[in-house]
């Protein structure tokens, strides 16, 4: 009774009411819950994973720099080993037997010179070289001097022990350099020449190392013409305690540099190296461009050298903006990891100091190289969470006319009728007979019965048409001997008609579709570079022909193998060559019993070539433009 109460309504807007209370309301309303939850949970899932990501990109950056501190202090403590081993036998020979026998080549090529200077000249024997500088007061041990010849071989043994070696010396506390590779002292440095005025000499002894330590020095001017350089020092002294002189092993600024530029770090950072109060060492062009430091000048080798010049340094933790706030904590601290600003770009910078001589190695990374990965998670986040909500009202707006499309064919009582519609256009969609409909009554329906009829009369004459078109195709071609090929331009297969088969003399069993790289061992080698470039024209010339001229030959039983090794058989490609390699494969069968004589004879003569003209253009284009399906035809000229 309390429905009859009601308003009347059509069946229209009634049909209406009930979809939407019993559909749509509820379907929107736990919709929209689980958009919320997902949002909600994927800021917190979001967010806990970048900190995270972020927490291991810092992590893989500072194990970066311990990964290659680590490498280069071995280095830098395999030099400190050399040197220490020079000092100890140089200190060996030097305390030796006054009468210890000196070859007499040794003694020969030693002498002294016009200025005053006790100097070694050079040999074939690649010997190392010898300088006994005259110094007022000093008085030259020629006996010692020639004794310590014997450290020639122990130095070149040095050098050739280390990539990063460039020279070896050992210079007495008389001031008498043993130096190799050889160098011609006599003409580099003047005659009054007084190591304990350089640092590669004064750091080490006695007054500045009382405990007897190898030394780095500063990067300074080697006297010996081979620009700046630094060196590991170590004194040596008598068992009464004497000191004796100083053990060097040499490593050059471009070493240094290469070894730092030569650092794998992860993001494309750089390396650059200082020594323990924060002076650059070694700084790559990368570091130069960034921080706009000014290139160091290269000392001339021709240039007498008479006091010790260090090396001023390209840039000072302290004194730069960029490090200013920082270099407190990076002096002080052995390792870590802070964010700086250079041109307002934030840079990642990770230090770690080497154990041996408290050098401190410190990289720079860009943050938007280390987070890229992160940011653009977070970035997919958000996509995934907009197409999520773009998907819902795509969704509802669909089935809001759905609904509405229902709804009105409901009221208008048509569901029978619709359905026999739609039966009926299946069946012609399927290619079954389908008989004329009755007429329902309703002029509308009517018009949609009729127009289906016509459609249906229509698709049987263009059927018809295409098969009759289809056919007069394959009889042209038949009757011409001319192939046709298509060409899968992503997946690089190449379908083929029967009679390239039949031009090549083949014998009926080959493939019909095969990957273009086993078609190319078809064509004769001296033809492939003009079909790579015909190929190459086609893909990328916009519908326009192309034509070429090569020679092919039939495949032999190794092709086939390979064909079938690879997958690519007839029975393999049957899906791939569709519809179209069916009715080849029918036609190549036709044919094979043909052509199986003759073939037999051709292979018997050896290998065939047969000279083929090839047209063809790019039939079929994605949305981006780029090239899917390739066509065209083979000729046989001769």
């Amino acid at each position: 009774m309390s429905e009859s109460k009601q308003p009347a309504v059509t069946i229209k807007k009634w049909v209406w009411r009930a979809l939407f209370t019993s559909t749509m309301i509820p379907l929107l309303l736990v919709e929209t819950a689980l958009v919320a939850v997902y949002f909600v949970s994927n800021d917190e899932i979001r967010d806990a994973n970048l900190n995270y990501l972020q927490s291991q990109s810092s992590s893989e950056l500072n194990l970066a720099m311990l990964r290659e501190a680590k490498s280069l202090s071995q280095q830098l403590e395999h030099v400190q080993n050399l040197s220490r081993g020079l000092g100890a036998q140089a200190g060996e020979l030097a305390m030796g037997d006054t009468g210890t026998g000196v070859a007499a080549r040794e003694v020969a090529r030693h002498a002294s010179l016009p200025s005053g200077v006790w100097a070694s000249q050079q040999t074939a024997d690649n010997q190392g070289s010898g300088f006994y500088p005259a110094l007022p007061g000093l008085e030259q041990d020629i006996p010692m001097a020639l004794r310590m010849t014997a450290v020639d071989p122990i130095m070149r043994s040095v050098v050739s022990s280390h990539s990063a070696v460039v020279q070896s010396f050992v210079t007495m506390a008389d001031c008498y350099v043993r130096l190799f590779p050889y160098v011609d002292l006599a003409s580099l440095v003047p005659a009054d020449h007084d190591c304990r005025d350089f640092s590669f000499f004064y750091l080490a002894a006695p007054e500045a190392n009382p405990s007897r330590n190898t030394i780095w020095t500063d990067i300074y001017e080697d006297p010996a013409g081979n620009g700046w350089m630094t060196s590991a020092v170590s004194p040596f002294y008598s068992e009464q305690g004497e000191f004796l002189g100083v053990a060097g092993v040499d490593m050059t600024l471009d070493v240094i540099v290469n070894q730092v530029l030569a650092m794998e770090l992860p993001w494309q950072g750089f390396a650059m190296l200082f020594d323990a109060e924060g002076r650059s060492l070694a700084v790559p062009r990368a570091g130069e461009q960034l921080l706009s430091l000014l290139p160091l000048e290269i000392p001339d080798a021709n240039d007498l050298q008479e006091e010790d010049v260090i090396r001023p340094a390209q840039l000072e933790l302290k004194g730069h903006e960029v490090f200013k706030r920082l270099a407190p904590r990076i002096l002080e601290q052995r390792r870590g990891l802070e964010s700086v600003s250079v041109a307002g770009a934030p840079y990642k910078v990770a230090w770690e100091r080497l154990p041996g001589n408290g050098w401190i190695m410190l990289s720079m990374v860009e943050e938007s190289a280390v987070f890229f990965r992160t940011a653009e998670i977070g970035r997919n986040f958000q996509l995934v969470g907009m197409a999520l909500v773009g998907g819902l009202i795509l969704f509802y707006f669909t089935f809001f006319i759905l609904m509405s499309w229902r709804t009105h064919h409901i009221s208008r009582r048509l569901s029978v009728p619709l359905a026999e519609l739609r039966e009926r256009l299946h069946r012609i969609g399927m290619g079954a007979e389908v008989e004329s409909a009755g007429g329902s009554g309703i002029v509308e329906l009517d018009d949609a019965n009729a127009t289906a009829e016509e459609m249906y009369q229509r698709l049987r004459q263009t059927q018809r048409e295409l098969q009759s078109s289809e056919r007069r195709l394959l009889d042209s071609l038949e009757a011409s001997g001319d192939s046709l090929w298509e060409m899968d331009i992503p997946e690089r297969i190449v379908q083929i008609h029967p009679n390239l088969w039949k031009m090549l003399g083949a014998s009926g069993h080959e493939p019909l579709a095969m990957r273009e790289m086993d078609f190319d061992r078809l064509i004769h080698p001296e033809d492939l570079e003009q079909v790579h470039a015909l190929r190459h024209k086609i893909i990328t010339t916009y519908g326009e022909s192309c034509e070429c001229q090569y020679r092919m030959r039939a495949p032999q039983e190794e092709d086939l193998q390979q064909i079938e090794a690879m997958g690519m058989n007839e029975a393999g490609m049957a899906d791939a060559t569709g519809k179209a390699g069916d009715k080849f494969l029918q036609q190549r069968s036709l044919s094979a019993d043909d052509d199986g004589e003759h073939e037999d004879g051709e292979r018997a003569s050896g290998t065939r070539w047969v000279l083929l003209s090839s047209r063809g253009r790019v039939v079929s284009w994605d949305a981006e433009g780029n090239a899917l399906k390739a066509a065209g035809m083979h000729i046989r000229i001769r």
